[in-house]
């Protein structure tokens, strides 16, 4: 059970006003004074009052479903959990500067997060204000920035720009944010600096005493893959001795594994005894990237807790980047410590095991991001359909029928392609000016039939090749160094803020029409000697990479993060060292993007790719040395991957139910559970499938 608090006391007239929105602000159940009273003849009205205590009437069901409502909370939401390494004078992979740290207090608590603390979390103590939501402060390996005292004048104090110093700055100022933390520790707790070893002990019980966490973290900072149970052992038991010597008594309530090193068993890291020491651990936090689950949640695995690590990412912060992402999912707290309240359309992610009486409260639209989208997303495998082949409802049947019967559950259908035209009847205001759009498709009926059959649909926009619109807009179509038309004139300019526009609209009216995740293609400055040298009006001094990358930023932007959106990208810039003149990276577009689709095809590598002279023979090699090389460069990003997989023939081998097979069974071994067949001809045999 969550913690209560102190009551705050709110009148029954406010309360039926305004949904008793207020009356959970502080963590505890609905209140009101005495009925009756609207301050006027105050003396007489008291003296009538009976002696003794007066009852509070206790809040409706319908009352606490509109305070839930109100501050649209979400108790089986996503918490962050942060982890920091060094905090120090440069801004790097694994350092934070101390500005940076005190940028990122304040962005938490200017988006309404308090702290709490890891083990209140992984007890679900998550008794917080309505409308607020938890996040965690972690900080491994316990060097000198994380703690550090300076010697003045024979006074002992504790230095301003180290993390305690930032976090209990910061809670002074901000004592609604609060200022704990947990600090993973190793041997020599935050020595390396000279003086500063000499402090441990103090430091320790410093920690203590002011409610921050010590965890353990090995004695030797020790990676524990492939050591033995015994080894393991001595590890933990030795550091909770080490603690022990400053605090004694103190029992570390979690564990960090240290980098990748995940033991076998995996019990060893959760409880043991060595020379006499026991250890016993609530929760153990992985190397690991994403945002944790609610401890209220059927998912929920304190023994597996996964943690974001907070750097500048490619000149952008990761908690920025996470925080956004998680926005539409995050917890946010009721207020009221003896219920747990959550949207309808997440009732079958509640452990119904825990403590506390679940608020089911109805919501006008249901988000797109309930646990039920987030596994069709996570799951959809199928294939993608051409909008004139659609145009026939026979061949449609004969598609879905396909995707139904045979384990598939997507399709992915053309909004615009590479012809630049549109499908179905637009009402961009663009689309129609340039005559791009198309009566072919009844486009909300049949996204309606693939929703009702349990079909997830992608709407696939072609976005830089667009022979419509740059013959409609001869000053977007993209011209070589001479003037002349790049490749006959079917390519727009990537710079352009109104080709960014047309797209994004198009984005936006897709998901009105009813398509669950939009794909943008041909997201990419031309391939080729001619298109290195082409003019891009409005180019300036920036890389390619810059361009392709706002593009991105600025669609999620528009479109929020509601709703799924993703990018395929060509296979082979994966392992290149840039971006090949085209402007894609992975690393710079993940963090605005569900799902990335390398364009995984056998057939589109050079020989010698991955060590094969002919990588078209080897589809399931290639596509496990892709994915492989993808999951390095977008590890930290919150960003999954869906390739596209080749279910055509170009080049011998001729491909068939096995090559494609080879594919699907690579990526699932991988624990990837989605993909995508791409066939141009829309040709899909059951056999392969």
């Amino acid at each position: 059970m969550r913690k209560p608090v102190l009551f705050c006391s709110l009148g029954l007239a406010i309360v039926l006003a305004l949904a008793a929105v207020f009356g959970f602000s502080e963590g505890r159940g609905l209140l009101s004074t005495r009925p009756g009273n609207n301050g006027a003849n105050t003396a007489k009205t008291d003296q009538s009052q009976p002696k003794g205590p007066v009852s509070k009437p206790k809040p409706s069901t319908e009352d606490i479903k509109e305070a839930a409502r109100a501050v649209k909370a979400n108790e089986l939401g996503q918490v962050p959990i942060l982890v920091y390494h060094l905090i120090g004078n440069r801004e790097d992979r694994w350092q934070r500067t101390p500005e940076n740290l005190r940028r990122d207090l304040a962005e938490l608590y200017d988006r309404g997060y308090v702290l709490v603390s890891l083990s209140d979390y992984l007890n679900g103590n998550l008794n917080i204000p309505a409308g607020k939501s938890p996040a965690i402060l972690t900080f491994d390996d316990s060097t000198p920035g994380h703690f550090r005292l300076l010697e003045k004048d024979g006074e002992t104090t504790v230095d301003p720009h180290c993390a305690v110093g930032i976090l209990r700055a910061f809670g002074r100022r901000h004592p609604d944010f609060g200022s704990t933390a947990t600090f993973f520790v190793n041997t020599r707790p935050f020595g390396g600096e000279p003086g500063q070893e000499a402090y441990w002990k103090q430091k320790l019980q410093m920690l203590v005493r002011w409610g921050f966490e010590i965890g353990n973290h090995t004695l030797h900072h020790t990676n524990l893959k492939n050591v033995s149970p015994q080894k393991v052992r001595a590890e933990i038991a030795g550091l909770q001795a080490l603690v022990q010597q400053a605090v004694p008594g103190y029992r570390p309530a979690a564990f960090a594994i240290v980098q990748d090193g995940v033991p076998q068993p995996y019990e060893t890291v959760v409880q043991g005894t060595y020379e006499g020491v026991n250890y016993h651990h609530n929760g153990v936090v992985l190397w690991a990237w994403s945002a944790s689950q609610s401890p209220f949640h059927r998912g929920f695995d304190p023994l597996r807790i996964q943690r974001i690590q907070v750097f500048e990412d490619h000149g952008s912060s990761s908690l920025t980047n996470w925080l956004d992402r998680i926005e539409p999912t995050r917890y946010i707290s009721d207020g009221n410590p003896a219920t747990i309240a959550f949207p309808r359309g997440w009732e079958e992610s509640f452990k119904e095991s825990v403590a506390g009486k679940a608020v089911v409260y109805d919501v006008e639209k249901e988000t797109d991001r309930t646990p039920r989208h987030e596994q069709q997303a996570d799951n959809a495998r199928g294939v993608h359909v051409t909008f004139m082949w659609a145009s026939s409802p026979a061949r449609w049947n004969q598609i879905v029928d396909l995707v139904q019967t045979s384990g598939l559950n997507a399709i992915e259908l053309d909004i615009k392609d590479e012809s630049g035209h549109i499908g179905y009847l637009s009402e961009v205001p663009l689309s129609r000016k340039i005559g791009s759009t198309h009566n072919y498709l009844p486009i909300r009926e049949m996204l309606k039939g693939l929703r009702d059959k349990g079909i997830y649909s992608i709407g696939r926009c072609v976005v830089l090749r667009d022979p419509v619109l740059a013959r409609a807009r001869p000053d977007f179509m993209v011209r070589t160094r001479d003037g002349r038309p790049l490749a006959g004139g079917v390519w727009v300019n990537p710079c352009s803020r109104e080709v960014w526009d047309y797209n994004i609209a198009l984005a936006k009216e897709a998901y009105a029409l009813g398509f669950d995740e939009v794909q943008f293609d041909y997201l990419r400055f031309p391939e080729g000697k001619e298109a290195w040298t082409s003019i891009y009006p409005g180019m300036g001094n920036r890389h390619r990479t810059d361009v392709i990358t706002e593009f991105v930023r600025t669609a999620r932007e528009e479109l929020g993060w509601e709703k799924w959106l993703s990018v395929a990208v060509f296979g082979f810039i994966g392992f290149a060292k840039d971006d090949l003149l085209i402007g894609q990276r992975p690393e710079r577009l993940a963090p605005f993007l569900d799902f990335l689709s390398p364009m995984a095809y056998p057939s589109h590598y050079s020989p010698g790719n991955y060590g094969f002279a002919n990588p078209n023979a080897h589809p399931a090699e290639v596509v496990d040395g892709t994915l492989a090389d993808f999951e390095r460069l977008i590890d930290t990003s919150g960003c999954r991957l869906r390739p596209w997989l080749q279910a055509f023939t170009l080049g011998p081998p001729p491909y068939g139910p096995a090559e494609i097979k080879a594919q699907t069974r690579t990526v699932h071994q991988r624990g990837i559970n989605t993909w995508l067949l791409w066939n141009p001809a829309v040709v899909y045999k059951r056999e392969a499938l």
